[in-house]
């Protein structure tokens, strides 16, 4: 039989397309049954209309994540991300009128402690500046995942009970490819170019001579507490070798299974941020009461009083060059003290807590009746920058005079450490 020449090529087509249907068809095979383990998440997924059918996304399961395609599942997935559809908030990198800005906005303006907190699920993060950067079309690894995650759900970070760093680092070490920097003292952490860096997967480590062990900053607190306490819930552990992968770029599959297992975290019911103690704590400036302890504290301002070990009575003594009475509040109720009452060093006031996490004390100058630490013009910001007010705390009975001179000596060799640096 004799074809012609568009025969031959309508064959032809009609063969490459009959084969690259085929090849299709048997990705979404291979991938079908690769990836079964992650077939109820994406079937969950696709019932809140996050994904489609696990068949129709089975050819997709081996793709990796961006931040963007990670935002808006997650946007859909925890309708709670919202913020007011006319609140305005400059995210870098991604400005407003961006595809992506509405849901953005939606996701990290509403992270707790926002705006500050925005800078923790960033893409770039300079810390020694508190610049950020998000990359919407940035590949994630399971690093950056985990980092971006434990900014926008603490309450996975809240459920790991405190531990001290020696039990902190014993526990890390089971994480066998997340790399363990120690360094000799604060000075030599301080020059290392992950230190502050929360996106790189390394820990700094500090063991200087006759001292205990210590995480080199707060953000490799952050680390070690995101990497155990997701581990903990099951959310993101490493695997029977101890491995995590943290450079490994993050499949669909896993990131449809790992945000299925942060709703169920939730009790299935979807993300709803309960404010933990120290949110609700209304004042932004803090000091803690301690167990067993006695302090000295030189402020201005009023300030929250933190009692750190649950402890039931504050004793309380202030000094100061000009008297100053206390207007303190416990669990909403406020009591007025005069400067007369607080200034008897060796009988302190005693303050019952009555179960209350915190009190809040506010510092009134007697002569103008005025909270301290609000100056409204220079003469009044010199006036309490002269104060000298002093607070003496403690948990039980104590004779605040001996405290009073340490504190009054260490008050004047830092003023003359300054003069001496000026």
């Amino acid at each position: 039989m004799n074809y012609s020449r568009w025969h031959m090529l309508l064959i032809t087509v009609l063969s490459f397309s009959l084969l690259a249907t085929s090849t299709v068809s048997a990705a979404k095979t291979t991938n079908a049954k690769k990836y079964k383990w992650a077939k109820p998440a994406v079937e969950f997924m696709a019932s809140h209309g996050v994904m489609q059918s696990y068949e129709q996304e089975a050819d997709r399961l081996n793709q990796t994540v961006s931040k963007a395609e990670l935002t808006q599942m997650i946007h859909t997935l925890f309708k709670e991300f919202r913020v007011e559809p006319d609140k305005k908030i400059e995210i870098a990198g991604v400005p407003e009128g961006s595809t992506y800005y509405s849901i953005f906005r939606d996701v990290y303006g509403s992270i707790p402690s926002n705006p500050s907190g925005m800078i923790a699920a960033a893409d770039q993060i300079n810390y020694n500046d508190e610049t950020f950067t998000y990359q919407p079309s940035k590949s994630l690894s399971r690093w950056d995942l985990l980092i971006a995650l434990n900014a926008l759900f603490p309450d996975i970070r809240y459920s790991l009970n405190e531990m001290d760093t020696k039990e902190i680092i014993n526990k890390i070490n089971s994480f066998r490819d997340i790399p363990k920097r120690t360094f000799s003292s604060f000075e030599t952490y301080d020059k290392w170019k992950f230190a502050y860096q929360p996106l790189a997967p390394e820990l700094g480590i500090i063991q200087e001579k006759k001292h205990n062990v210590y995480l080199g900053s707060d953000l490799d607190g952050v680390k070690t507490y995101a990497m155990l306490s997701f581990s903990k819930a099951g959310i993101m552990k490493p695997d029977a070798k101890g491995k995590f992968y943290p450079n490994q770029k993050v499949t669909l599959a896993e990131t449809a299974v790992i945000l299925q297992r942060i709703y169920n975290f939730y009790g299935g019911k979807g993300y709803k941020h309960q404010p933990t103690k120290d949110e609700l704590i209304p004042n932004g400036t803090r000091l803690f009461l301690h167990e067993g302890e006695k302090s000295a504290t030189g402020t201005t301002g009023d300030f929250a009083l933190v009692n750190a070990d649950d402890v039931s009575t504050l004793y309380l003594s202030i000094s100061a060059k000009e008297p100053v009475d206390l207007r303190i509040t416990v669990n909403g109720e406020s009591i007025n003290y005069t400067y007369e009452r607080l200034n008897v060093l060796d009988a302190p006031v005693i303050i019952p807590f009555d179960g209350a996490y915190y009190v809040e004390i506010y510092p009134i100058l007697r002569r103008t009746g005025k909270l301290v630490g609000e100056p409204q013009t220079d003469e009044e910001a010199e006036v309490y920058n002269n104060l000298n007010l002093a607070y003496f705390t403690s948990d039980h009975w104590t004779d605040f005079t001996e405290t009073k001179l340490d504190f009054d000596d260490s008050q004047r060799e830092y003023e003359q450490y300054l003069k001496e640096n000026e």
